[in-house]
């Protein structure tokens, strides 16, 4: 019996600090789990663009031509992408045209003006030749030109979809990809 308020000293204290940490284990999975809904219900917001975030945004676009040059400034992007070889079919650009106006305009929030121009380079000269253009607007976009835009199979484009993307064609595209 000597030895029973030694040990009711140390179980006591004991049996209170297993009580406490129960408490706050509790407690805090509670708060997760709270703070977990909260997290989920916040709607997504796309990106606000800029010139310090242009390369790693771009990177994310999943092209198959490639980025020659990309400019942000003040609410318009230009972006020139070029024909890696001869390889590249007419399908390829349209799809790579879809993507980027779909990621100005739906993935961003404060592209209001996009300048899209398709280019070639030639390997001997160094020298540019551009083979389409687009000014394209965030007020006139349709997500449902991107769907036309991917569902496009020769190099002949429909008039209406033309002029709704605002597109010009060049003579070298011409010569490249129309159908006879």
């Amino acid at each position: 019996m000597k030895h029973w308020p030694s040990v009711r000293a140390v179980l006591v204290p004991a049996a209170i600090a297993c009580m406490i940490l129960a408490l706050l284990i509790s407690v805090q999975s509670q708060t997760r789990y709270k703070v977990g809904a909260v997290t989920a219900a916040i709607p997504y917001h796309s990106r606000e663009l800029n010139d310090a975030g242009l390369v790693d945004a771009l990177m994310e676009l999943p092209l198959h031509l490639r980025i020659s040059r990309a400019d942000y400034d003040d609410g318009a992007l230009t972006l020139d992408i070029k024909l890696n070889d001869q390889s590249d079919t007419v399908t390829d650009v349209y799809e790579d045209v879809a993507s980027v106006m779909s990621f100005s305009f739906e993935g961003t929030d404060n592209v209001q003006q996009l300048y899209l121009r398709v280019i070639a380079i030639d390997r001997w000269g160094g020298k540019r030749y551009m083979l389409l253009a687009s000014n394209m607007s965030r007020e006139t976009w349709d997500p449902r030109y991107a769907e036309a835009l991917t569902q496009l199979e020769n190099g002949d484009m429909p008039p209406a979809l033309t002029s709704s993307l605002n597109i010009t064609f060049t003579n070298l595209w011409l010569k490249q990809f129309s159908s006879p």
